[in-house]
């Protein structure tokens, strides 16, 4: 059985565990939500990266996560999303149909689940990377 995989098993306990908290945050009311905004996030956050400071960050997610995280990318320059709504937008680009979640209070908690779940000197050099007003997005 797949249950009895262990490396299947650990890379969804860890996603798991993402969309969980973000469900204890009261803001989704399903887990799809919850992982659609997670997911949504991700891709906005490689989007605005060097390539070689998204693969680093794509490295640290578990596998499961890692998929959804490169599908669709290409290879460009950075993006050159400079503040808070542009990054929001670029959050409900990925969305694909699901507009109806509040990205002013999702968002941020999303990237403080993508910090956490990653080793924190990772996460210091993602946080360098972004402009300081994307920055403020995330809740310390």
């Amino acid at each position: 059985m797949i249950h009895n995989i262990r490396a299947i098993q650990k890379t969804y306990d860890k996603v798991s565990d993402c969309i969980s908290r973000l469900m204890k945050s009261h803001q989704f009311q399903d887990e799809n939500k919850a992982f659609v905004i997670l997911r949504a996030t991700l891709k906005a956050l490689r989007d605005r990266l060097t390539t070689e400071e998204a693969l680093h960050l794509g490295a640290q997610l578990p596998a499961l996560l890692r998929g959804f995280y490169y599908e669709g990318w290409t290879l460009n320059e950075q993006s050159r999303i400079r503040t808070k709504e542009e990054f929001i937008n670029d959050v409900r680009f990925h969305l694909n149909g699901h507009e109806d979640i509040d990205l002013d209070i999702a968002t941020p908690l999303a990237l403080k689940i993508i910090l956490d779940m990653i080793d924190q000197g990772e996460a210091i050099e993602v946080l360098h990377q972004l402009p300081r007003e994307i920055q403020e997005l995330c809740p310390e």
